[in-house]
């Protein structure tokens, strides 16, 4: 039997938020606001087309390592980045993510698609998933709390 290189995986996570659309696209697009849902560790955050972005965390696994880039980035629709995680500078998954936004009942509904390559050993496709649900968990607090400011 041989053993597998590589498994790809896709994750589909749906979200709906209270908040209308330009409230939670500024919190995925303003670093002030990105920062405080994504994390302290959002070391670099160039976002626009063509932009990158760096974050890391420690866990009793080791340091974890993500590194992003932003392909298109369509206001207020839609966002396609490329990323990669590492643990202790080993890459284990590699994936292409896509984020559309979309009014919905006065609110916005969020949907995260992912294709990822995993390179074990790794967490895997379920790994990735349970990131961006606490993610997601950590942006609906956010937005609970954060005070839209008026134009």
């Amino acid at each position: 039997m041989t053993k597998t290189e590589q498994e790809h995986r896709s994750i589909t996570i749906e979200r709906v938020f209270s908040n209308c659309v330009d409230h939670v696209w500024a919190a995925w697009a303003i670093p002030e606001k990105k920062k405080a849902w994504f994390g302290e560790g959002l070391a670099e955050f160039d976002f626009r087309e063509g932009g990158s972005e760096r974050s890391s965390f420690v866990t009793d696994m080791g340091t974890h390592t993500n590194q992003t880039h932003y392909f298109e980035i369509k206001e207020r629709k839609r966002i396609v980045f490329a990323y990669s995680m590492a643990v202790d500078s080993r890459i284990h998954t590699v994936s292409l993510a896509t984020v559309l936004f979309s009014e919905h009942g006065g609110g916005t509904k969020l949907t995260y698609v992912e294709q990822l390559c995993v390179i074990p050993p790794s967490d895997g496709a379920e790994g990735r998933e349970h990131g961006w649900k606490a993610l997601l968990d950590g942006l609906e607090s956010y937005l609970a709390g954060d005070i839209q400011e008026k134009a």
